[in-house]
């Protein structure tokens, strides 16, 4: 039995590679819903139209260059769960938008970028057991999760998180940077046209995304994620943030409308400063593995995909399999 501990991406990926090669696993997640870092919640008490409609919270989109990744995205795009967004994001500055800059090809999902890893689990034929918030992982007198026996354990998740719960791990080397996301709903689309800006030199904010092009629905959505250092200073109180956040996309993209409807979401550990090379951390004694955005290059969707996928087929191989 691997316990997966972890239901984003890199532990859908870690789970679907150990079980297609005969592996038992259990996947066990602390939230209610699946998708770790690539949350996407639904509005509601919105007072727009707009209720029951999704928005992405945590990562923007992401992009594929690896070949496995690749065929697993056009496969997701047959299927309409996936689709093309963009390949040109606006660049700002503190007084406004200064002009357009080219790069890969960003995919988003019309359902959220959840529903690309709740399809993962569904084509690996998983079950996730929700609202299981793990406490201690030890090896004294036998591998268990909170008392529960198990072969191996896969931690997929940021490195804080991962040594806090099991000590066998090491302390993360790398620096996290925390993010607040502050959703804002507008009864009309005021801001000139645009897929997402990347805000350069600000001390508020770094990123704005249209939700509207983003869902490819045009709505008046807006996402903005705010600077690490400011996120930091309201971490224990993300609703203070949202001021500074509306004030600043209203200054960079040009427009002095209030949003109908605004929220704010914490992420203390949104994504690493940088990350590992190795595809993943793997215990040489005992089944215990690392993956995340943090190894194989990242931080990027993509990363974390391929980090859990090789940690899943690295513990196959530990367990025999």
């Amino acid at each position: 039995m691997l316990t997966v501990v972890g239901a984003g991406i890199s532990g859908i990926a870690c789970a679907a590679a150990a079980s297609a090669r005969g592996v038992s696993v259990r996947i066990v997640d602390r939230g209610r819903g699946i998708g770790g870092r690539m949350a996407s919640r639904t509005l509601k008490d919105t007072g727009t139209q707009w209720d029951g409609r999704v928005v992405d919270i945590g990562a923007s989109y992401f992009t594929a260059r690896d070949d496995e990744f690749v065929t697993l995205v056009d496969r997701l795009i047959a299927r309409d769960i996936v689709r093309p967004w963009t390949d040109a994001f606006h660049v700002a500055g503190p007084e406004g938008v200064m002009g357009v800059r080219k790069g890969p090809m960003r995919f988003s999902a019309p359902r959220g970028l959840r529903s690309v890893v709740e399809a993962m689990r569904d084509d690996a034929g998983l079950t996730v057991n929700s609202q299981v918030d793990v406490a201690e992982v030890s090896v004294q007198g036998g591998l268990e999760v909170d008392g529960v026996s198990t072969d191996a354990v896969a931690l997929c998740m940021p490195g804080p998180q991962a040594h806090r719960i099991c000590t066998d791990v090491p302390p993360s080397s790398l620096l996290w940077e925390p993010v607040i996301a502050v959703t804002m709903v507008f009864e009309e689309h005021w801001w000139h046209e645009l897929d997402g800006a990347f805000v350069n030199d600000h001390p508020t904010i770094t990123w704005i995304a249209d939700d509207g092009s983003r869902r490819g629905d045009g709505a008046p959505v807006l996402v903005a994620h705010m600077a690490p250092v400011a996120s930091a200073m309201h971490l224990d109180d993300p609703m203070t943030a949202i001021p500074a956040v509306v004030a600043a996309t209203q200054r960079v993209l040009w427009f002095t409308e209030l949003p109908s409807f605004v929220d704010a979401h914490r992420w203390t550990f949104a994504k690493p400063a940088s990350a590992h090379p190795e595809p993943f951390w793997l215990h040489s004694d005992h089944p215990i593995g690392v993956a995340g955005d943090a190894w194989a290059d990242g931080p990027r969707v993509e990363s974390a995909w391929l980090s859990g996928t090789a940690l899943g087929v690295a513990m196959a191989d530990r367990l025999g399999h």
